[in-house]
């Protein structure tokens, strides 16, 4: 992966900024980017591949709002989790406590391993 030198305000130091290293993205894949390279490595046909791919991202939320963990094999587990205002008391805890949701992504321990192979490379 190629990373690029960015100057950012020190935290701890507003006044001596410091130099970073940042990721450097190619282009943002789409679901037919990813359709279409998944279907030349296997029997299914480009439309098929999306069509699955459309299927996961569509049903993610209700899933997730139900309260399913999903565990996507050796890619990893999604999770939606929120934060909540604490209370002295058990009763004054209601759904009106719940301050911020957000989805939560664990990858696997296979992914881990390869993203562990990565190499990195300067702009």
């Amino acid at each position: 992966m190629k990373y690029r030198i960015v100057q950012r305000i020190n935290p701890l130091n507003k006044d001596e900024p410091k130099f970073y290293a940042a990721p450097q993205y190619m282009e943002e894949l789409t679901v037919m980017d990813l359709a279409k390279d998944i279907s030349d490595v296997c029997t299914l046909n480009v439309t098929d591949v999306e069509t699955v791919l459309t299927s996961l991202v569509r049903k993610l939320p209700m899933y997730l709002k139900n309260g399913f963990k999903i565990q996507l094999g050796s890619f990893g587990r999604v999770k939606l989790s929120f934060s909540s205002k604490g209370f002295t008391k058990a009763e004054d805890v209601d759904s009106s406590s719940i301050t911020s949701k957000r989805i939560l992504f664990t990858p696997s321990t296979e992914l881990k391993k390869e993203i562990e192979s990565a190499s990195f490379s300067r702009v």
